[in-house]
């Protein structure tokens, strides 16, 4: 009768044995796309953005070793076929004071300031216009604020320095909570001003040529659409020590803004 029970005993031990097998466990999702050219890198976050058009945004930065510099602000972007148009409610550090309250206006062509209440202006107005001769230190700082959140878009930055930009590197990193792709690009100044057709942009290049400033690195994070989560630029100051940051962080695309500039019987030139 034993002899009989053995092969019921191995069948068990073999059914026994089945039941032990290890559990599939699934696999992620599969890594985002990553672009190995400029050109496929632009013509997607190009795309991308001419659909969304807006976003909102918050912006910190300053100087490298100047904590007077510093700055925070949330704010908007638009994108339009004339450029970007940025505006922020900015809260800025100033020496020998208390933090003050500005908004800061960004066009393609022109940057308001609406100063902190106790600034001196002349009768009626409260927005100041900057420009190249702007020369009080305090209005002064906002002028590489602009020029930076001009360029710290990816589409603006590639259309400034066109054929000059290269990609450094790139790697999938999440940001914000969201699955993203980080791209590190680099621009040659030089290149750039010498093939640059829009002759404003071109000039403004040599400008930034003489003052010293021969290359931009932008670092930009983008989601599985291509819209950007993130930018950084984090790079020397011409004509000064230290180096200037702006960090940009992105959200809320696709919602109906409206960027404008002041009523000019408000502004004055500074």
């Amino acid at each position: 009768m034993m002899r009989r029970a053995a092969p019921l005993l191995v069948l068990v031990g073999l059914l026994a044995g089945c039941g032990r097998a290890e559990p599939v466990v699934p696999s992620g999702p599969p890594p985002l796309a990553k672009f190995s050219s400029v050109e496929q890198l632009n013509a997607a976050v190009t795309t991308r953005e001419n659909a969304d058009k807006t976003a909102k945004m918050t912006i910190s930065g300053g100087v490298d070793g100047q904590p007077d510099q510093e700055f925070y602000g949330v704010g908007v972007l638009r994108l339009d076929q004339g450029g970007a148009s940025m505006q922020f409610a900015e809260q800025v550090q100033r020496p020998g004071a208390a933090p003050a309250e500005v908004t800061l206006v960004v066009q393609p062509s022109a940057v308001y300031l609406k100063p902190p209440a106790d600034a001196v202006l002349p009768p009626r107005k409260s927005w100041v216009q900057l420009g190249r001769y702007t020369s009080d230190p305090f209005y002064r700082r906002f002028l590489p604020m602009a020029a930076a959140l001009r360029i710290s878009d990816p589409q603006m930055f590639f259309a400034r320095y066109g054929d000059a930009v290269t990609i450094t590197n790139s790697a999938e990193e999440a940001i914000d909570g969201a699955r993203g792709v980080r791209y590190d690009l680099h621009a040659d100044v030089a290149k750039a001003a010498a093939n640059q057709p829009n002759p404003a942009i071109g000039q403004a290049l040599r400008d930034s040529l003489a003052a010293g400033l021969t290359s931009v690195d932008l670092t930009i994070w983008l989601d599985e659409s291509h819209r950007p989560l993130r930018t950084l630029i984090d790079q020397p100051m011409p004509g000064a020590t230290g180096r200037f940051k702006l960090d940009s962080h992105y959200n809320t695309w696709g919602k109906t803004i409206y960027i404008g500039p002041p009523e000019p019987t408000l502004v004055t030139q500074q």
